[in-house]
């Protein structure tokens, strides 16, 4: 009998899978992110992990307090030396947010639009919020539209971190013609 899953793959054989089919495969960057106020750590760790997976080039993390990179490294598993990420004040990023545009952000609004039935632009930054309190005014009022994912459970949100990947892999969906 024939095993149509195949075996899985892990270590070094996983490690020169990846690094070949990025040596061969031309794709553009994934949208940069924007994690805004992030208070549980392995979210943190997350978002860089995603990113690396996703091919994004640059997070920004928005906060008041100092990021511990021992705390995430867990949950990043090394993707935090991997992807270029800083961290802003709320005021610098409203300073320098022109370089982000357009920004798109992942929150469920009363005029937030259906992500699948959505137009990605090519270049973008996907804005997430605080696990709690979404995103701050400021910076969703900066933003180009709000996009939401359609819940159909008896939940009406989902974690921060699993919005941004899907958000991140409809985004890779879309530029398919890059495959």
């Amino acid at each position: 009998m024939s095993n149509a899953s195949g075996a899985q793959l892990a270590g070094q054989v996983l490690y020169e899978r990846q690094k070949a089919l990025r040596a061969q495969t031309p794709f553009p960057p994934a949208p940069q992110i924007i994690a805004t106020h992030l208070q549980v750590p392995d979210n943190i760790g997350s978002v860089l992990r995603l990113a690396d997976a996703a091919g994004s080039g640059h997070v920004i993390f928005i906060s008041n307090t100092e990021i511990d990179e021992k705390r995430i490294h867990k949950t990043a598993r090394s993707c935090e030396s991997l992807v270029a990420w800083e961290v802003y004040s709320i005021e610098q990023f409203l300073h320098e947010q022109d370089t982000f545009q357009p920004l798109l952000a992942l929150e469920i609004t009363s005029q937030s639009q259906n992500i699948f039935s959505t137009v990605l632009p090519t270049r973008c930054s996907f804005v997430i919020g605080n696990e709690r309190h979404g995103i701050p005014t400021a910076i969703l009022s900066s933003c180009r539209q709000a996009l939401h994912i359609p819940m159909y459970g008896t939940n009406g949100s989902m974690n921060v971190t699993h919005a941004l990947g899907i958000a991140l892999f409809e985004w890779r969906r879309q530029q398919s013609h890059y495959k």
